[in-house]
C-alpha cells in the first residue's frame, strides 16, 4: 500500500464497520421508508454507497464490474419506479466490494495515485488520489446519513464498535 493513501485507508476500514452497523435492525420494509418525497431511503443509500465502492476500484486500476448498472450513473435520482437491492443484496456486495477495495489499496502505486482522475472532485486536486479522498468522504457522509434513518427508523443509534 501506499504511504501516501495510508489515512483514507482507515477511514474505509472505519467505515466498512460503520456501513454494517448503521444497517442492523432496520427491516426490509422500514429501509423503503422515504421521510419525504425529498429524502432518499435507506435502500437507496446503501446501494449508491456501494456502488460508489466500486467506482473507487476503477481509479485505483482495479476495475470490477458494479452489480448496480444502471441504478446511479451520472447522478441518478431515486426513483420510485425502480425495485431497490435488498438489504441481504446489499450486504453481500458490500463485503465483495470490500475485500476487493483491500487488496486494491494494498497494490495501489503512487504513478496511480498521482495520475489526472477522469472525475474532477469537488476538494479541487484533480488526481486519482483527491478523488479518492473527496469519495472516501462522501462515502462517510452517506454513512451518516444512514444512521440517521436507522436511529429514526428503529429507535437505536448506529454503534462504533
Amino acid at each position: 500500500m501506499s504511504n501516501s493513501i495510508y489515512h483514507i485507508e482507515n477511514i474505509f476500514n472505519l467505515n466498512n464497520r460503520l456501513f454494517i452497523n448503521a444497517l442492523a435492525g432496520v427491516t426490509e420494509n422500514q429501509a423503503k421508508v422515504r421521510l419525504t418525497e425529498h429524502n432518499n431511503p435507506l435502500n437507496w443509500i446503501a446501494a449508491h454507497t456501494v456502488d460508489t465502492r466500486y467506482f473507487v476500484l476503477m481509479l485505483l486500476g482495479k476495475p470490477a464490474q458494479t452489480p448496480y448498472k444502471g441504478m446511479f450513473e451520472n447522478f441518478k435520482a431515486f426513483d420510485p419506479a425502480i425495485e431497490y437491492p435488498t438489504f441481504e443484496n446489499i450486504r453481500k456486495e458490500w463485503n465483495t466490494v470490500t475485500e476487493l477495495l483491500k487488496d486494491a489499496l494494498k497494490s495501489v502505486t503512487e504513478d496511480q495515485l498521482n495520475a489526472d482522475t477522469p472525475v474532477k472532485s469537488p476538494i479541487g486536486v484533480f488526481t486519482n488520489a483527491g478523488t479518492i479522498a473527496f469519495l472516501a468522504q462522501h462515502e462517510s457522509y452517506d454513512i451518516g446519513q444512514m444512521a440517521f434513518l436507522k436511529k429514526f427508523l428503529t429507535k437505536e443509534a448506529m454503534s462504533y464498535n
